[in-house]
């Protein structure tokens, strides 16, 4: 797999939201374009999304640049002790692997890679680098059930699935996955 020769990326904490929240959308409109108009894939649900998810003190972004070009990004935060990030998997998993302290689990909300930059290894080099600086114990995503690819390269990065959800309504249904942060 040949990488991506000039990707440099940034890290911006929830402080910075304000000043990345348009390129993230931008990214995710050009990714997304093809199911804009599904109501949980729209602009307006994704933005609601992600002012949810950034307004958590812990939350993250890493942005992958190819010289000066946005390719993509990961972003995240620790799940608080009152996350119902396990509260709808089936089959329910066993309290102490759903506890949650507030540093214990980082959730991995979206990665995304723009087109041209998909298949050289960007996307791993962005998702690595966000989990780089992190102290949580273990990441956990979701990734759609019927993007059986994705699941594949999720599990090929050390990812496990524990179960299936629907987060909302309107959602499709998603594997939940996890991992170690730091892989041995």
């Amino acid at each position: 797999m040949t990488q991506t020769p000039h990707l440099a990326m940034t890290r911006h904490g929830a402080e910075e939201f304000p000043q990345t929240r348009q390129l993230l959308i931008d990214i995710y409109a050009e990714v997304y374009a093809d199911s804009l108009g599904d109501p949980f894939f729209s602009l307006q649900g994704f933005s609601e999304r992600l002012d949810a998810h950034a307004s958590a003190s812990s939350w993250e972004v890493v942005i992958g640049y190819d010289e000066e070009e946005p390719i993509g990004y990961a972003y995240g935060a620790a799940l608080s002790p009152r996350s119902g990030w396990w509260a709808g998997i089936a089959p329910p998993l066993d309290a102490k692997f759903t506890a949650e302290t507030g540093s214990r689990t980082l959730a991995l909300f979206e990665l995304m890679l723009r087109a041209p930059w998909r298949g050289i290894g960007a996307a791993r080099r962005i998702h690595d680098e966000l989990l780089h600086e992190r102290s949580e114990e273990r990441v956990s995503l979701g990734v759609e059930r019927d993007r059986p690819k994705v699941r594949a390269l999720y599990e090929s990065w050390g990812y496990r699935s524990v179960g299936e959800e629907r987060p909302f309504p309107s959602a499709p249904v998603y594997f939940l996955m996890w991992r170690p942060v730091r892989l041995e």
